[in-house]
């Protein structure tokens, strides 16, 4: 990709905090009007590689171009970004209209033009008619909402997001992602959003960092990171994944209790390498291994009902249990479904099933 198509670009970017890494050697180049999730645990980088690119915190090494330009020695108030925080921190004694005015005014712009695009604003996130409302009486969506119009009407290059959503309740915070994605296919702003929620950053983001312990794991659409994770943290960190302890072999991998399964081993994974398979929950059977799909067969140890669907714990060797996640069709009652202690076959398609370093 090349620099014009950028407007955030990380090269060899390194912070430090006394003798810890915070951030390491982390090279990032993030798309023009993209949504770019960053992705990790609490104590990954994240955070502190959005306040870089804010300009809240300095690199040791490295350079942060914005736009094609370097920034690293830019102060924030010089850098063509906005950033909306969990905390809205709206002024409690404006309205709407003037918590969003609020930039324009300082940049001196004219009267009429703040008019035309708070209004602008005020319709895209469909508070018009609360224009003269106080932040007091709105709902935390609300707020949210109003909270990123004053950081979008100043047109920044690049919209910074601190887990925003991360003070609401499950169902808005489920609506405010469908939002989030609307508004910002409708402005066209590259949007870095910062969050540990895995269901987030796979509703909304056209590209997705994974991060741990300061280090990128993986760059790809939610599609690459969750159907093919680069190693067994992005597979565990994404949803949720069987990880099979295992060893390499020619033909497969075979596990501690010595139960083979048959699967494609990477090249680069010698036999003999300690390894994981992985296999998604979803991708799993109950029933027979036909059609060239590969089966063990196992103990159901646990069934718990969820309404849509059921999971199954089955054992499949002492020291190996796998989750499988079937759909409670319309003819799947209570005693058609198969039971603790039923003997059942586990199978799923061999391109489902990935092989890893341990």
């Amino acid at each position: 990709m090349s620099d014009a198509e950028l407007t955030v670009a990380l090269k060899g970017v390194v912070k430090r905090f006394g003798d810890q890494y915070a951030v390491a050697n982390l090279d990032l180049d993030i798309a023009k009007g993209s949504f770019f999730s960053i992705l990790g645990p609490s104590g990954c980088g994240k955070t502190t590689t959005l306040r870089m690119i804010a300009g809240f915190e300095q690199p040791d090494e490295g350079h942060i171009l914005l736009e094609g330009q370097p920034v690293e020695n830019v102060p924030p108030y010089r850098r063509n970004v906005n950033t909306v925080f969990q905390s809205y921190a709206l002024f409690e004694h404006l309205s709407l209209f003037d918590n969003i005015a609020f930039g324009l005014r300082r940049k001196k712009v004219a009267k009429p033009e703040i008019t035309r695009r708070v209004g602008e604003m005020l319709e895209l996130v469909r508070l018009s008619d609360r224009a003269k409302a106080k932040p007091r009486q709105l709902s935390g969506g609300q707020r949210q909402r109003v909270a990123l119009a004053r950081a979008l009407v100043n047109l920044p290059a690049v919209l910074l997001l601190d887990e925003p959503l991360g003070a609401l309740d499950l169902q808005l915070r489920k609506t405010m992602q469908l939002e989030l994605k609307h508004i910002q296919r409708e402005v066209g702003i590259t949007f870095v959003y910062v969050t540990h929620d895995q269901e987030e950053a796979l509703t909304m983001s056209d590209s997705i960092a994974v991060m741990n312990y300061g280090e990128l794991q993986q760059v790809g659409n939610a599609e690459d990171v969750y159907e093919r994770p680069a190693n067994s943290f992005v597979a565990q960190f994404i949803g949720i994944s069987n990880l099979l302890e295992a060893t390499a072999e020619r033909d497969g991998v075979r596990l501690t209790s010595g139960l083979l399964i048959p699967a494609r081993v990477p090249a680069d994974l010698a036999a003999g390498s300690q390894v994981r398979l992985s296999i998604r929950p979803e991708k799993l059977a109950l029933g027979p291994a036909a059609d060239g799909r590969v089966g063990v067969d196992g103990t159901i140890v646990e069934s718990v009902y969820m309404g849509t669907v059921t999971h199954y714990v089955v054992e499949i060797a002492p020291t190996a249990r796998m989750i499988a996640v079937t759909q409670n069709t319309e003819d799947a009652t209570d005693g058609s479904r198969p039971g603790v202690g039923s003997k059942v076959t586990l199978s799923w398609r061999p391109e489902h099933a990935l092989v890893l370093a341990s």
